[in-house]
């Protein structure tokens, strides 16, 4: 057992306050780096448009 892992957190900043919104540690970074490492190779990129796609959990009924 080791306390000592490979992790990523996410943070955001909004009117001055800062959200600690996600962190992965250990085999939960290996999904989320390959996948976009692939994602960056393919024809067309992450085939996204420019903005902001995602929702907070709580913002999806607000649609």
């Amino acid at each position: 057992f080791t306390r000592d892992r490979p992790g990523m957190s996410a943070f955001v900043l909004e009117n001055g306050v800062i959200y600690h919104t996600y962190s992965a540690y250990s085999r939960g970074l290996d999904g989320l780096w390959s996948m976009y490492q692939w994602l960056d190779r393919a024809p067309k990129g992450r085939n996204e448009n420019s903005g902001v796609w995602w929702l907070r959990r709580d913002e999806y009924d607000k649609r």
